[in-house]
């Protein structure tokens, strides 16, 4: 049976990767464009692969934080920021997908279903933890899985478009740079006693992922689009 954890879990998970999947797409596709830069059936592929890779990278951080012990917490959480890029990166980074300007698209889409079922099991896992999570207990850690929402969003799009320009490594390194410093933030929310420092780091890490969706979104592609299509009549004549 649904009960109230489950549906805030899903909530914080599903209902804004929904929603910034469709703000981000929407100049991309009809009616906007005659055109669209993407296939609809391609991106809702990347987004069911992304729902499967979000349980599995769950599962996999949720074993790997619960047999580590306080000395070795920091080196797991970077660990597995490392590894939750690395296999965006190789997913993404395949041969068919290189140059390809739809790889952008669907590195977005790939991110955002990762964060639909991560940050639905997060969310609704913190809160099974606690005895009797009350109204604001649940609204404070929805708020928190916005996090992983915009994270997995921005480190994915960034990849793919950075696949699509060619440029897999350096894309990469940015998207890396920018979980590892979430992840470095965040630790003090776990692991400090004191509450101005846990607010610190989560006002810090949100501040993080929420620039680095908005960069990715109102600077990375947008650019790469208009030099995408810069491109487009050069590269019809070398087929010529």
């Amino acid at each position: 049976m649904v009960d109230l954890l489950q549906i805030a879990g899903a909530a914080a998970g599903f209902a804004p990767s929904i929603g910034l999947l469709y703000f981000t797409l929407r100049d991309y596709t009809y009616p906007k464009v005659e055109k669209p830069f993407f296939d609809d059936r391609k991106l809702f592929a990347f987004l069911a692969l992304g729902i499967v890779i979000g349980m599995v990278l769950f599962a996999l951080e949720s074993y790997g934080q619960g047999s580590s012990s306080g000395e070795t917490v920091v080196a797991v959480v970077l660990v597995f920021a490392v590894f939750e890029e690395l296999l965006k990166f190789i997913i993404l980074n395949f041969p068919r997908f290189q140059k390809k300007v739809d790889t952008a698209f669907y590195g977005l889409s790939l991110g955002l279903g990762t964060a639909m079922t991560f940050t639905f099991a997060s969310v609704y896992v913190s809160l099974l933890d606690l005895a009797e999570p009350t109204a604001f207990e649940i609204v404070v850690f929805s708020l928190l899985g916005l996090q992983y929402v915009f994270l997995h969003g921005a480190t994915t799009a960034t990849i793919g478009i950075g696949v699509a320009r060619g440029q897999a490594r350096g894309y990469f390194t940015q998207a890396l740079l920018m979980h590892l410093s979430y992840s470095l933030l965040m630790i003090p929310f776990f692991a400090a006693s004191e509450f101005v420092l846990q607010m610190a780091g989560v006002v810090l890490a949100s501040a993080v992922v929420v620039y680095g969706y908005y960069r990715m979104h109102s600077l990375l592609l947008p650019v790469f689009i208009r030099d995408a299509k810069r491109w487009a009549p050069t590269q019809e004549k070398e087929k010529e």
